[in-house]
């Protein structure tokens, strides 16, 4: 199959063309070119592989159908047939500022903040959500697949040539550790069952830095042949922190990094990993971690981390509990009041932001808009809430009192407040 030489022209099913600039790299399936598409930088995927008909049937229908979300570094065009004995499909260039997660794990480049580890989570929570929705799964999910803005936490997700109906499989059906056990036993086709057990396994390595299945047993396992590979990641697989099986545990040699993170983050994440990786999720597929579940505990997990009103850093607390510790200066942070809106449970601190998704029903809208921040009087030095929600609040005093909040303006934060964001969503406060 001939290899694209720069200047060669591709025709495309479209109607339009490109034409090749340069070669980017190569891998199992193909050769990624850049091309000048529509008069700006493109990626072309040239496929070294031969491809079903079927194959390029589900990629043009992905073509026409776009992308999920914005996240997807999805097909915008595919090739005419019979050129240069093979066929390909056009995408986004990746920018360069974006890293795959494998050198996170490597150590080669680290995250910004907490912050912005927890948003490239949420990011990769909704773009599979949106997937989900439409029926799709993507099948072949692992840590080559994502790319990510180490400063801000925003995503990229490659390789979507393999995104098909649930239960259609293009012939990709993952790789080791990261596919479901039902897919390495060959005992189910893939589907957004098998995509939670996936992503379950992205949201932990980007967390601990480590694969949740690689402990102890895969140490002392000399070779890794098919019937290993059932063994270690089909049925039989354990989770390395699962609480009651230890004969998966990780290797103080080898797994530093879960080992010193696991405590790091909140009670909540780990008790969602346990249920994600226990033995009923492994064995019954419904059982598992949906990818909305994953994206509420993450916005969860995202209003734990507060700033510290001892250091003035941030620290992960539990609003749940009656004192946290501060993971900078070790000091004790007392609960502080709460917000409690539906499921979550806001710790009212300085800096603190309630965002729109917190306080809708639906959530559909923008995870990163900002609703309204926990201020301090720079007379008196106490905290308020201030309403940037672009809405009026009818809040209820603790004495029966109703005062309406017009966008712009604060409120006390006291207990005992109710606070009516909207027709569907009423918050309490509480110590």
């Amino acid at each position: 199959m001939a290899e694209l030489a720069p200047g060669t022209i591709i025709q495309l099913t479209n109607g339009k063309s490109c034409r090749i600039i340069e070669e980017l790299g190569r891998g199992g399936q193909g050769i990624v070119y850049k091309v000048d598409y529509d008069g700006k930088p493109h990626a072309l995927k040239w496929y070294i592989i031969n491809n079903k008909p079927a194959f390029y049937a589900n990629l043009e229908n992905n073509v026409k159908n776009g992308a999920p979300n914005e996240s997807f570094l999805w097909p915008l065009a595919i090739s005419s047939p019979n050129q240069y004995g093979s066929r390909g499909y056009v995408m986004k260039l990746r920018p360069q500022n974006y890293e795959e997660i494998g050198a996170f794990m490597l150590a080669k480049v680290r995250f910004a903040s907490p912050e912005a580890l927890i948003e490239a989570a949420i990011q990769i929570c909704s773009a599979f959500q949106k997937l989900h929705i439409i029926g799709l799964s993507y099948q072949d999910m692992n840590d080559g697949n994502f790319f990510i803005d180490p400063s801000t936490g925003d995503v990229l997700i490659c390789d979507n040539d393999n995104v098909a109906p649930n239960k259609v499989n293009m012939g990709i059906v993952g790789k080791s550790g990261y596919m479901a056990p039902e897919i390495v036993d060959k005992e189910a086709m893939p589907d957004r069952y098998t995509d939670y057990f996936s992503l379950g396994v992205i949201l932990f390595i980007l967390f601990y830095l480590n694969r949740p299945f690689e402990g102890k047993r895969v140490i002392n396992c000399p070779c890794i042949t098919e019937e290993a590979e059932r063994k270690l990641f089909g049925r039989g697989c354990v989770f390395i922190m699962d609480p009651v099986d230890d004969s998966n545990r990780p290797d103080p040699r080898f797994h530093k990094n879960v080992m010193r993170r696991w405590p790091y983050f909140p009670r909540l994440l780990r008790e969602t990993f346990i249920k994600a990786f226990g033995k009923e999720a492994i064995q019954n597929p419904t059982k598992r971690v949906m990818d909305k579940t994953w994206q509420q505990v993450l916005l969860q997990i995202r209003a734990q981390y507060v700033s510290c009103p001892h250091c003035g850093r941030k620290t992960f607390i539990e609003p749940d509990s009656e004192a946290s510790l501060c993971i900078n200066c070790r000091n004790r942070v007392e609960r502080p009041i709460i917000l409690k809106i539906g499921n979550y449970r806001i710790p009212l601190l300085e800096g603190q932001k309630i965002y729109r998704c917190q306080s809708q029903a639906s959530m559909n809208v923008d995870l990163s808009e900002v609703y309204g921040i926990i201020i301090k009087n720079p007379t008196n030095g106490k905290l308020g809430i201030k309403n940037i929600s672009g809405v009026t609040w009818a809040v209820t005093l603790p004495n029966g009192e109703i005062r309406n909040v017009e966008d712009g303006r604060g409120l006390p934060a006291i207990a005992d407040l109710k606070i009516k964001f909207n027709h569907d969503v009423t918050a309490l406060t509480t110590l």
